[in-house]
């Protein structure tokens, strides 16, 4: 029974690293296309660095080194391996949570360092093509239209604005992301604590 218990419990958590390992294979290289054809522009120009297509790079990568680890400590049954997995998935969550205080303590000044940056840009939309190049290509994708509306544009809005924002929309499905990433994670994490414990036991059972 312990030995099935191992050998479940090592091929669920190597399949379930294996298609986030894909996934952030993916986004590593839609992050590198972005940077090389930049097509997103850049958006605050008090952050130049601060593009989607390094953001996306950035995650791919972390998503890729975690998963790795997790893909050859639960195949070759390492526990140091496993360790190093369930720490860094740790880090990350307690980083999250930092984060999430900081954006729930610091919101009011968050939005108005935000909006004033995206306001910024706005008026740079004619003439800096990069600007143009970033609103027009988020506007499309998130289906929004400037910071709170139509309102935000002095003339009238560009044509990627759409007719019926779907801000809201938007929003609540960031919403579910995040919550279905932290179960996820948390998942992730009990898979390679069970998963070790089981190794020590079968161990200990087999007198090793």
């Amino acid at each position: 029974m312990g030995m099935s218990s191992l050998k479940l419990l090592k091929y669920v958590l190597f399949f379930f690293n294996l298609l986030f390992w894909f996934c952030g294979c993916c986004t590593l290289g839609f992050g590198i296309y972005l940077l090389i054809h930049n097509n997103f522009g850049v958006l605050f120009h008090n952050l130049p660095s601060l593009t989607l297509g390094n953001v996306l790079i950035i995650v791919g990568s972390i998503i890729m080194v975690v998963a790795f680890l997790g893909c050859m400590g639960s195949i070759k049954e390492n526990k140091c391996l496993l360790m190093s997995f369930f720490v860094l998935l740790l880090i990350i969550l307690l980083a999250e949570v930092i984060l999430a205080i900081l954006l729930f303590v610091y919101e009011q000044k968050l939005n108005e360092y935000v909006a004033e940056g995206l306001m910024d840009s706005i008026r740079r939309y004619h003439s800096d093509n990069s600007t143009k190049a970033a609103w027009d290509s988020i506007q499309l994708f998130l289906q929004c239209c400037g910071v709170n509306g139509t309102s935000d544009w002095s003339g009238a809005p560009p044509a990627s604005c759409p007719s019926d924002p779907l801000v809201k929309v938007i929003l609540f499905s960031t919403f579910l992301l995040h919550i279905s990433q932290l179960f996820l994670q948390v998942l992730g994490m009990s898979f390679a604590l069970t998963l070790n414990c089981q190794i020590d036991k079968t161990s200990q059972a087999l007198g090793l």
